[in-house]
């Protein structure tokens, strides 16, 4: 039994159907032929999900002719593949081949546009930051397929920044990762105490449908009272190189009682020296417990490596509010390490 002509029995080769098809509908798709319908009346039949288990009806074969059939458009977001076995038997019903495997793989059309984590992004620089100081990484994402196709592959770019002072520029979006950096020099809290970035998410490397989110970069005054003091501080070191693990983002979070619910109190992102503004000023700790996320997995993917840890969380107590707390992260691609500095 084979599909399309004759061959042996086992499996045919996998048949490609389009997602979201127009009709009419129920639609041929393949024609399944037994080896045997030569000698004797074959009948058809079809089994597996799509057909008799759910979702039931999906496809149908046509039970003299053999043509397998769909009976409305597929989405491959919600299932990219079907796998099915056709049935050949004779008028008394006894088979007269073995059961052979159809696969049915629904193939991507780009009908979902890119969606950004977060519709409005939060940020802090201090002034005088360098070119190249990584400031924040954005991400969207796309559910159409990435893969086989561009139809999921997010390109990133910024639309606009406010206010255009001292240039229209001050910032650059790495368009493959989201990573935003300081693109020029001049970035000064007085003149300048906040921008506000329209960035854009366009999938099929950038030609085909888009999203936005808004970003706002706080300027950190050199110098002020915040980023000389704090009683939670932290720094992560990249111990595969040796040096400070620029651009990871950290968030801290406060475990909420009586009922146990984690509240996200800030998230930072760390400069050139693996360092960040701190996660606590002073005098803003409370005694409980605390937790600090580190999003390693795009810090790696950044590097170009993979990440055994999607993410680092460290969980700790704050018992004496008024003592100052520093928690140091040191990471490669396969281990971390972390410790109660001073």
């Amino acid at each position: 039994m084979a599909s399309g002509g004759r061959r042996g029995t086992g499996s045919s080769p996998p048949i490609n159907c389009p997602e979201n098809e127009r009709g009419p509908f129920p639609k041929k798709l393949v024609q399944i032929k037994s080896n045997k319908d030569k000698e004797t009346k074959v009948f058809y039949s079809i089994t597996g999900q799509g057909a008799d288990t759910p979702p039931v009806g999906v496809f149908t074969i046509e039970r003299e002719t053999g043509w397998l059939e769909v009976t409305k458009p597929l989405d491959r977001e919600e299932m990219d593949k079907y796998i099915l076995f056709s049935h050949a038997v004779s008028a008394n019903g006894q088979p007269v081949e073995d059961p052979m495997e159809i696969i049915i793989t629904v193939t991507d059309q780009n009908d979902n546009r890119p969606v950004f984590t977060e519709a409005v992004f939060h940020s802090s620089v201090r002034e005088g930051a360098k070119p190249g100081t990584p400031v924040l990484r954005v991400l969207a994402t796309d559910a159409d397929d990435a893969v086989s196709s561009t139809n999921g592959v997010v390109v990133y770019s910024i639309l606009r920044q406010t206010p255009e002072q001292p240039q229209p520029h001050m910032f650059a979006i790495d368009s493959s990762t989201g990573a935003i950096s300081v693109a020029a020099a001049g970035l000064v809290a007085q003149s300048v105490p906040e921008y506000t970035l329209q960035i854009q998410a366009t999938d099929m490397e950038g030609y085909g449908l888009r999203a936005t989110a808004t970003v706002l970069i706080k300027v950190e005054a050199e110098g002020m009272s915040e980023a000389v003091k704090g009683s939670l501080t932290t720094h992560v070191l990249n111990t595969a190189t040796g040096l400070p693990a620029a651009g990871l983002a950290i968030r801290l979070a406060q475990l909420q009682e009586p009922e146990p619910q984690w509240t996200e109190l800030v998230e930072r992102w760390t400069d050139e020296d693996g360092r960040c503004l701190p996660l606590l000023a002073q005098g803003q700790a409370k005694a409980g417990t605390y937790k600090l996320r580190f999003e390693t997995a795009a810090y790696w993917q950044g590097q170009g490596h993979a990440s055994f840890y999607p993410f680092v969380e460290v969980v700790f107590t704050i018992a004496d509010p008024a003592q100052k707390l520093h928690i140091p992260l040191l990471i490669s691609p396969y281990s971390y390490t972390t410790y109660r500095g001073s």
